[in-house]
């Protein structure tokens, strides 16, 4: 029995191949469809291909003895036996890819893990990177720059707090205990006040820490900003009304455990009083990854529109931020890194996060 493989780029092209040269006679044993060519997954080009077979023994005479003809059931079993081969050859080949993707590129996936990014993440940043391009595969230079590229597509771009000239711009700061919240607040007050001459007012609503609300009102004074503490919804309404002629409120919000719903619901009715209030959700990039994933679940009902991590500082790496925004695509606004008000603190830069997890 004769096989081949006819390969074209329709059914109907490689069914074709196989009657011009195998006849009427041939048995198709399998067919599948793959993409070739492109670039990192695009612009592919869908092809077929098809597997025939043709009893190839020389026709019966009277002079000759009758060669013995496979039954059609033999004929079946073999065409089956082919398919389940080619089948158990493609499953192998796909559960290699899946237990071992990092294979790729083995230095650059240790790379990612030991810069504490998610080992399942480092595989998918990885998965497909230059596979099928040589050039890429052998210049560890170029692929180096392409994950990079990657990761900062990834990440996005950053936006940072925009006073308006004229109207009032509402920020609001929430977060877990200790992650650092009043003290960013007073870096970011600080920053737009003093350096470029905005119309700041400060709103805590912070009343479960006596220490936290006179630390802000040091930070207040010192700037020359009023402080306004407020209890309710009520409250924060009528200060957010008083504070209209400013051009940036800021309002620090007690931290709250992700495990605490009924804290977590009061906060959502506070911030609720005006729906055109920014929230910064607060992180810090010490926090470990689970962790991180059960606070953004969890203050997702304050509907955060911006991540900014703090304490950079003290974590070995950008690799959690990288994580998150994995898993939670949102922008990024600040990062801050010490705790000088109002130096430590600027706008998340992708590319120097990047160069955290990758250093050169």
């Amino acid at each position: 029995m004769k096989v081949k493989l006819f390969t074209a780029s329709t059914i109907q092209d490689a069914m074709a191949q196989v009657r011009n040269e195998f006849g009427k006679e041939a048995i198709i044993l399998h067919t599948r469809r793959f993409r070739r060519g492109g670039f990192l997954g695009f612009f592919a080009k869908e092809m077929v291909e098809v597997m025939a077979a043709l009893d190839n023994e020389p026709p019966a005479t009277a002079k000759t003895k009758p060669p013995v003809i496979p039954p059609n059931e033999e004929i079946k079993m073999t065409a089956l036996q082919l398919e389940m081969a080619n089948m158990r050859k493609m499953m192998e080949q796909v559960l290699q890819k899946m237990s071992q993707p990092e294979a790729q590129d083995n230095s650059l996936f240790a790379e990612l893990v030991q810069a504490n990014v998610d080992p399942e993440i480092a595989r998918n940043l990885l998965h497909g990177l230059a596979i099928d391009d040589d050039h890429f595969h052998n210049n560890p230079i170029a692929l180096r720059q392409m994950l990079k590229q990657r990761i900062v597509s990834l990440m996005g771009r950053a936006v940072g707090i925009n006073p308006p000239p004229f109207g009032c711009k509402v920020v609001a700061f929430v977060g877990p205990t200790g992650v650092g919240k009043t003290t960013t607040i007073a870096k970011l007050a600080a920053k737009f006040a003093l350096k470029e001459g905005c119309r700041v007012a400060l709103i805590t609503s912070d009343t479960y820490r006596i220490a936290a609300v006179e630390q802000l009102k040091t930070y207040a004074d010192i700037i020359g900003i009023s402080l306004d503490i407020v209890y309710s919804p009520e409250d924060l309404k009528a200060a957010l009304y008083r504070h209209r002629d400013k051009q940036l409120v800021l309002i620090d919000t007690a931290g709250r455990s992700p495990r605490n719903e009924y804290h977590l619901e009061e906060l959502q009715q506070l911030l609720s009083v005006d729906p055109s209030i920014e929230v910064h959700l607060v992180l810090s990039a010490t926090t470990n990854f689970k962790d991180a994933q059960d606070i953004v679940k969890k203050f997702s009902i304050c509907s955060p529109q911006r991540f900014l991590f703090t304490k950079i500082d003290e974590s070995q790496s950008a690799g959690m931020i990288l994580n998150i925004l994995y898993q939670f695509p949102t922008t990024l606004s600040y990062i801050t890194n010490g705790q000088s008000v109002p130096d430590d603190i600027e706008m998340a830069n992708p590319n120097k996060l990047v160069y955290m997890i990758l250093r050169d």
